[in-house]
């Protein structure tokens, strides 16, 4: 996809990612709508956006389809059709183990992780079908891909943006309309200052150590814009985490066996054979 001129809706747009996502898609001539329940934090990014970048801001709380709906008719009333959404706004569970976290913050981070995500598919991908052109970015993560004990949480949401798009990109390639999964690492955010800060409580070194190593989000956007333009259906932007991530498949892989009932025949072979 050519990006000059296009309308890119980020939700999550007041910081971290969502301004990484902001920044690059705006190199590239796009038009930008920074979307987030924080209005006060999206008009600071948009001040920090290139001066002559098209931009603006509309309040967005993405459990919510009448809000959708409301941020979706103030985009294209200033912008007209919006060709790229950046499903981007999540909350992190912070570091507990499951059994300590409460049923009512367990469905607030699936209602804004996941069903934020459903939500505004619904809202923007029927019309991209039916204009037969358009990309929809979701943001997973690493731990969508490589769960760790303490942020289960969080990996289940995130594990469920991965299926979810998996699945997506599927139904709409036929329609021309692409679909991308960002799986970022740990990067420079409230977010992540969030999480930081309660190990800082604790080791204030190991704080620091991770602090230096956190990617800026502007490297995310950049791999995100380049994925858009190629229809690349996975962003990874920390090689780092490979090794983990080959493990975990290889187990996956070496679970593949004999079949549980002996003499057993997908229904494809048994067919095929009589």
């Amino acid at each position: 996809m050519q990006l000059q001129g296009k309308t890119v809706f980020i939700t999550g747009g007041g910081g971290g990612i969502g301004e990484g996502l902001a920044l690059a898609f705006a190199g590239k001539g796009a038009k930008i709508v920074l979307a987030d329940v924080n209005l006060h934090e999206a008009e600071n990014v948009a001040a920090r956006l290139p001066a002559g970048a098209e931009t603006m801001v509309v309040a967005l709380d993405v459990t919510s389809l009448e809000s959708w709906a409301q941020a979706k008719a103030q985009a294209e009333a200033r912008f007209g059709a919006v060709e790229v959404l950046c499903n981007n706004a999540g909350i992190s569970s912070g570091f507990k183990p499951l059994v300590d976290m409460a049923p009512a913050e367990f469905e607030r981070l699936m209602a804004i992780n996941v069903t934020g995500v459903y939500n505004g598919i619904l809202s923007f991908a029927r019309e991209m079908g039916a204009r037969g052109h358009g990309h929809i970015v979701n943001t997973s993560s690493m731990n969508g891909l490589s769960p760790f004990g303490s942020f289960a949480a969080y990996s289940a949401s995130k594990f469920a943006v991965l299926g979810l798009s998996d699945s997506l990109r599927q139904e709409l390639a036929p329609l021309g309309v692409g679909v991308s999964t960002l799986f970022p690492g740990l990067t420079r955010s409230r977010m992540a200052e969030g999480d930081l800060g309660k190990v800082e409580a604790a080791d204030p070194a190991r704080a620091a150590a991770i602090r230096a190593n956190m990617m800026e989000p502007v490297w995310l956007g950049r791999a995100v814009v380049r994925a858009v333009e190629a229809n690349a259906p996975y962003i990874i932007t920390h090689p780092d985490y490979k090794g983990s991530v080959e493990a975990r498949f290889e187990e996956i892989l070496a679970a593949f066996g004999e079949p549980a009932q002996p003499g057993y025949k997908t229904g494809a072979k048994a067919t095929a054979q009589g």
